[in-house]
């Protein structure tokens, strides 16, 4: 497991000024009207580079299509969904996006999704990216979600007292790799914002680092038990089992336990460039 940290200095953002543009906006698409999928603004001035292609405008169920620049028809390749819609609940939106790759077609399916227009109180975003390029399609995609407490947030940039969690949080998840994500905000002196992420990587399966060896004489060395013959195993030489201990003993096991670790780290490396000269072909 892999641990990283990094701090940095932002311009913060009041919270008035951010609630009132999540509102204006969600004013903005129930004041547009559709009209043989074709979008109007409240003024009368047409939404250009959107239509509706699906649903009723704009409820759950809409399915609007951005517009090609050459030709003036929607894109079947990209589509935005209405998944909710509620002031004082839950507003979601999905966009979906295809990539016709003849090697690698994949589909990208990313909803961002918000609590309360009026008194935003959570936020979250989910990203799935699928592939269908054959036997190393599932190294190509994986999926991550961001989940963010606006509440904790405006506590943690206050002077007051900090929340017990991190206000932002999240995950990424690989065939070989799982990050864990971590944000946590911190009013500086200059009235700015310090913000403080963190990142946790722990490899999946094979990308997992092998185990170290134990250090030659460690007190927490492993000592298997063995079997031994000598002079003094008894009358007629007679076999005894126990534990192997002392010098020799604990040598041995460090032996073995060093082999097994240069065998799985060998394995993972001859995979990793199996993998490697896959994705270039």
């Amino acid at each position: 497991m892999a641990r990283f940290q990094h701090t940095v200095t932002l311009a913060p953002v009041p919270r008035r000024w951010f609630e009132s543009c999540v509102a204006a906006l969600h004013d903005l698409a129930e004041g547009t009207d559709a009209e043989g999928g074709r979008l109007t603004l409240p003024d009368g001035r047409p939404l250009p580079g959107l239509v509706l292609a699906e649903g009723r405008h704009p409820e759950p169920g809409a399915r609007y299509r951005p517009v090609n620049e050459e030709d003036g028809e929607p894109d079947a390749d990209q589509c935005l969904t209405v998944l909710a819609r509620d002031r004082r609940g839950e507003t979601a939106l999905e966009v979906v996006t295809h990539d016709d790759d003849p090697d690698h077609p994949a589909r990208l399916v990313c909803a961002l999704g918000l609590t309360s227009v009026e008194r935003p109180r959570e936020a979250w975003l989910t990203a799935t990216l699928h592939s269908a390029g054959g036997k190393r399609a599932k190294y190509l995609g994986g999926t991550g979600r961001l989940s963010l407490d606006l509440g904790r947030w405006w506590q943690a940039t206050s002077h007051g007292r900090h929340p017990a969690r991190a206000p932002l949080g999240g995950t990424l998840t690989h065939a070989l790799v799982r990050v864990s994500v971590t944000v946590v905000p911190r009013p500086a002196p200059d009235g700015r914002w310090r913000v403080t992420v963190k990142a946790r990587i722990r490899g999946r399966s094979f990308a997992r680092p092998p185990a170290a060896a134990p250090r030659r004489g460690g007190a927490g060395a492993p000592r298997p038990a063995g079997r031994c013959r000598g002079a003094g195993a008894g009358r007629g030489g007679v076999e005894r089992t126990g534990p192997r201990t002392g010098p020799q003993g604990r040598r041995a096991t460090e032996r073995r336990t060093g082999r097994r670790a240069a065998r799985s780290l060998n394995r993972r490396r001859a995979f990793a460039r199996a993998v490697a000269r896959g994705g270039r072909t």
